[in-house]
């Protein structure tokens, strides 16, 4: 799975789908953490892929997930 397969799976499938294909994954994310990181992937955009997510979207993450997990999560998708 890449980076934008699930940013596009958090707008057509339930926190429970997201889970599941997250089960694969280093950081596999709760429905719970699903419904909490779904806004935040909403307003990404095709400079993250270039780019990188910027700071604050590494913020907002890390108060949900905590800063271990979502640097494995970054470094899962190469970003």
């Amino acid at each position: 799975m890449d980076i934008w397969e699930l940013i596009q799976a958090t707008k057509d499938k339930t926190d429970d789908e997201i889970s599941k294909m997250t089960s694969t994954m280093p950081v596999k994310l709760s429905p719970k953490e699903v419904k909490l990181v779904r806004p935040i992937f909403d307003k990404a955009s095709i400079q993250w892929l270039l780019l990188g997510p910027p700071a604050h979207v590494h913020k907002q993450l890390a108060g949900i997930l905590g800063t271990k997990r979502t640097k494995n999560l970054f470094q899962y998708f190469g970003l």
